[in-house]
């Protein structure tokens, strides 16, 4: 039987806005009222009925609110939530920028924001985390066009061209689900193809065991246009004959001797979570930090004394 996160009776309206906040908590990332509606693990009300509840929340002081904030701790600091926003809006742009030549590269057929950015704020040593989308059977050679291309041009500078995930059109939908990937999902940008990013959304409708609330509306995202450009179409005819289909499978294999051989202190159980090496996936979080923010959560919610639920913690497909 699936779990849910629906509230039990014991598991009141304070308590989801508590696990809600505690989660963002980790970030120092206080919620609006509409982001905290949204990534509630509850719809049985409205937004004008949660807004009325959510007032009385913080006139007992179960939760704060400062500045149009809500937050579960006086220590949060909404100063730097704001200046991080404001350091967002340069590297919004540096994005576009770097999209415009992204897209451009062969078999790219998506360009999604992730990471810090996607979540409208920007440290002063933050990167731009792209997700790319490729065509079925060409993953593996995009991607590697793609970081000769940092290497080059870029010097090997991750911070405005981190490129730590790919995936095919053909496989769209993550089997993974936890409170993390869920949130990373639910925050993602769309910054080229809006079609196939709702596509995606679509197909990891999953994320509503975890946020019912939430809706493609929500985002409130430019819906960019798909052309391809001409540049990208002679490129690809050119790379399109009969070997393409081998070098993209040698490149592949390729790349996972070498993240072996990079990175011999993780275990085998560890390695098949942080990097993905297949012929429609491809993923190295070198840092492992979804299992960090994981366990941060579970000792946060311990620490509230708020019940942990597996479905939120789980870390295997």
């Amino acid at each position: 039987m699936q779990e849910s996160l629906q509230p039990s009776n014991n598991e009141n309206f304070s308590n989801e806005v508590k696990r809600t906040l505690a989660y963002y908590h980790l970030f120092n990332y206080p919620l609006t009222p509409q982001q905290l509606f949204t990534f509630l693990p509850s719809n049985s009300l409205s937004f004008n009925q949660f807004f009325q509840k959510l007032q009385q929340e913080i006139s007992e002081k179960n939760v704060f609110e400062k500045d149009g904030y809500v937050f579960l701790s006086t220590s949060e600091n909404i100063e730097q939530r704001l200046k991080k926003e404001k350091n967002a809006i340069m590297m919004f742009r540096i994005a576009n920028i770097m999209t415009h030549i992204i897209k451009r590269f062969p078999f790219v057929r998506g360009v999604f924001l992730s990471g810090e950015l996607s979540k409208n704020i920007s440290s002063e040593n933050g990167d731009i985390d792209y997700m790319i989308v490729t065509e079925p059977q060409r993953l593996w050679i995009c991607r590697t066009l793609l970081i000769v291309f940092k290497k080059i041009f870029l010097l090997n500078s991750k911070k405005y061209f981190c490129l730590n995930y790919f995936v095919d059109t053909e496989h769209l939908q993550l089997h993974e689900q936890n409170i993390f990937l869920a949130a990373e999902i639910a925050h993602l940008k769309p910054l080229y193809n809006y079609s196939l990013f709702a596509t995606y959304i679509t197909q990891n409708d999953w994320i509503k065991k975890y946020f019912p609330n939430f809706t493609l509306a929500r985002l409130n995202v430019k819906k960019f246009a798909t052309k391809q450009s001409t540049f990208q179409k002679i490129l690809e005819l050119l790379l399109q004959n009969v070997v393409t289909s081998a070098l993209d499978d040698w490149l592949m294999k390729k790349t996972e001797q070498i993240w072996k051989s990079r990175y011999p202190q993780f275990d085998e159980e560890t390695r098949s979570r942080i990097f993905k090496c297949k012929p429609y996936e491809s993923r190295a979080f070198v840092l492992n930090f979804e299992d960090k923010v994981l366990q941060r959560y579970e000792v946060e919610l311990k620490k509230r004394n708020i019940a942990v639920k597996q479905i939120e913690i789980q870390r295997t497909e």
